[in-house]
């Protein structure tokens, strides 16, 4: 059988997801910052956009080095925000879900994927499914991601990260030395910081030069299990299988409004679509759901939610339009005119729990 694994990585995430929601950011530098809340620029960069990478802002630098590298760039430093980062990255693991055979999430802007039996182990096919996939994840949530697909983990994330952003690489199985020989050793998953200065101090600076080591001398440098796996992945080898994460913990839809609005009846005209859109999605998949959440993006971008949970699970449209009214009911009560709004449904389970003596005991 000739595997046909994928890896999905979406572009600068949290950055990306900041220029969707106001595409005025796309020109400027961005920065997504974890403040620490000691003082107004004590904290770190979590990621940047490529504008802000090019003036040599990384993640992980503390928030005070990247203002003094962006002084003068209009850069916009924004706060974290992980439930709304959360949601873009479930909708579009949602859309994943729906085109593979198995998809084994490991972040919340990450994913590998196995398509070999609905490409037919044709990599023609797989081209496709993951050109599909690229352009339904743009039409639904405006993101670019990059997707490698190759004959196992390693090798597809290693192509995930060779053309970004927006890029696609498939690696077919009779181009695995050519692809990964020249790459820096340090591409390679598993191989860190220390591991990497032992092997180059050896005169092993590439995959290639990795994979045509001796792997007794590997042994003695890394240690068994290490050099055991790392000249196999230097090789092409890799037989982990894509494990399957199981089912979405949850469904969501977020809209942007026509206009910015603090009316409940025009909120709830304009989300019916989407609120319909998650009752279709979660009857597909045979789900039902205890937990309803209404989420509102304000006119200075910031995120405000509320959540009811129902006293047992359902499937019912009425049951979920009703309870959405009246979260937006409470949320516009204590906020200001909303610029978009979204609808999730968690506490998912796959049969209703019952709720009357009479189907205890029929």
């Amino acid at each position: 059988m000739t595997r046909v694994v994928g890896h999905l990585d979406l572009d600068y995430f949290y950055a990306q997801v900041e220029e969707v929601e106001n595409p005025s950011l796309k020109t400027l530098p961005v920065v997504v910052c974890v403040y620490s809340g000691r003082t107004e620029v004590s904290g770190v960069v979590s990621t940047a956009n490529y504008k802000a990478r090019e003036l040599g802002v990384r993640s992980g630098i503390p928030i005070v080095l990247a203002k003094r590298r962006l002084e003068g760039k209009d850069a916009k430093f924004i706060r974290i925000d992980h439930e709304k980062y959360e949601a873009y990255s479930e909708r579009v693991m949602e859309i994943v879900r729906g085109s593979v055979d198995v998809i084994e999430q490991t972040g919340i802007d990450e994913t590998f994927f196995d398509i070999t039996r609905r490409s037919e182990e044709d990599y023609g096919e797989a081209t496709r499914m993951a050109t599909g996939m690229k352009l339904e994840i743009l039409k639904h949530e405006k993101l670019t991601c990059s997707i490698g697909v190759a004959p196992n983990k390693v090798v597809a994330k290693l192509a995930s990260d060779f053309k970004k952003p927006d890029g696609l690489t498939v690696v077919l199985p009779s181009d695995l030395p050519q692809f990964m020989q020249h790459m820096p050793v340090e591409k390679l998953y598993g191989v860190g910081p220390k591991s990497a200065k032992i092997l180059k101090d050896v005169g092993v600076s590439t995959i290639g030069d990795l994979a045509n080591k001796d792997l007794s001398a590997l042994d003695q440098l890394l240690g068994q299990k290490l050099a055991v796996y790392l000249h196999n992945a230097a090789s092409g080898v890799d037989d982990e299988p894509v494990v399957g994460n199981g089912p979405a913990k949850q469904l969501s839809r977020i809209i942007t409004l026509k206009r910015d609005s603090g009316s409940l009846e025009e909120i709830i005209m304009q989300l019916s679509p989407a609120i319909e859109d998650v009752h279709r999605r979660v009857l597909e998949k045979g789900l039902f759901f205890r937990s309803v959440s209404a989420i509102g993006i304000l006119t200075d971008l910031s995120t405000k939610t509320r959540t009811k949970t129902l006293e047992a699970p359902t499937n019912d449209l009425p049951s979920l339009k009703r309870a959405t009214t009246e979260l937006f009911s409470s949320l516009l009560s204590e906020s200001r005119e909303l610029r978009r709004v979204g609808v999730r449904v968690s506490d998912l389970s796959e049969a209703a729990a019952q709720s009357s003596l009479a189907e205890f005991i029929g």
